[in-house]
């Protein structure tokens, strides 16, 4: 069995009829004391920030999954959600974050003047690897024959993982071709277009040959500073107060069951899937009172 070592153990506890309350979150960057831990869902990033030690820059950004396939934010009152791992906080004049806070027109833009279509994107792309019609020198190629800011995008991209490996490895020129697939595949989504393989599936005879090495990616990516352990530890962070999303993930959103002023336990229902939609049903990560409840989440007090 090959999957998420964290799905495996949420797996065994549904097995008990125990329900997802926590998250497993590393905590990494310019922080006094990389650290791993388990978290109650909804706890936001501040509280979370604190336990590590604290941020020791002044200003400073997260990048919330990872720098790779990650999101970039500034808002330490977001919180953690079921789908939440890495935590990494670099500051704010860091290559990372200049990179992945311009605007997106930029990227399309950028990319159209500047594609050298040396195609290293492709040749470097783990899924093109493996055999998959994945070529996103293409995608960027077809920028080229588009106005800026249109979308009209290659279907190469569909079976893009996103792994941002051409983004920030593979391309000579900085561009973003990780970027232009993302955008690819929600307008194919848009127009109802379907991309079926065309080849077999074969895996490419050099594939070991290029696979990138770890410490090679993290000297490109100028994170070589922080890469130090984050020891994990045990004792569930207590906090005093949650604010708990209703859709945290792929499905529909969960529908309030509790109304404020309510005293629940950690582990209650709090929040259900309408019936017959796909979803997971959301349940309180702390015991305590219900202080608020709206249409996108639910606030509970110790």
């Amino acid at each position: 069995v090959v999957n998420n070592v964290e799905t495996l153990y949420n797996i065994a506890e549904a097995e008990e009829s125990k329900p997802v309350t926590g998250k497993f979150i590393c905590v990494a960057g310019a922080v006094k004391n990389p650290s791993s831990f388990f978290v109650p869902v909804g706890t936001v990033f501040k509280d979370i920030l604190k336990h590590a030690g604290g941020v020791t820059v002044k200003d400073f950004g997260l990048f919330v999954g990872g720098v790779m396939m990650g999101n970039l934010t500034f808002n330490l009152d977001e919180v953690v959600s079921k789908t939440t791992a890495g935590i990494i906080v670099l500051p704010k004049e860091h290559y990372l974050i200049k990179r992945k806070n311009q605007p997106g027109q930029n990227w399309h833009r950028i990319g159209k003047s500047a594609c050298d279509q040396c195609s290293f994107c492709t040749e470097f792309c783990p899924r093109y690897l493996l055999g998959y019609q994945v070529e996103p020198h293409q995608v960027m190629r077809s920028l080229g024959f588009t106005k800026t800011g249109s979308a009209v995008w290659n279907q190469m991209a569909e079976l893009c993982c996103s792994c941002g490996l051409c983004t920030l490895y593979a391309c000579p020129e900085d561009l973003y071709p990780k970027e232009a697939c993302d955008k690819a595949k929600i307008e194919m989504k848009n127009e109802g277009i379907k991309f079926t393989q065309q080849k077999p599936v074969k895996v490419h005879p050099i594939k070991e040959g290029r696979k990138v090495p770890l410490k090679q990616l993290i000297q490109k990516l100028k994170l070589k500073d922080y890469d130090v352990p984050a020891p994990y530890y045990s004792k569930r962070l207590e906090v005093n107060s949650v604010k708990i999303p209703l859709k945290q993930h792929i499905g529909e959103q969960c529908k309030p069951k509790v109304r404020e002023g309510e005293k629940i336990s950690c582990g209650d229902l709090i929040a259900s899937v309408p019936n017959g939609k796909p979803g997971a049903n959301v349940h309180a990560s702390i015991s305590g009172k219900v202080e608020k409840v709206t249409n996108d989440y639910i606030k509970i007090v110790s």
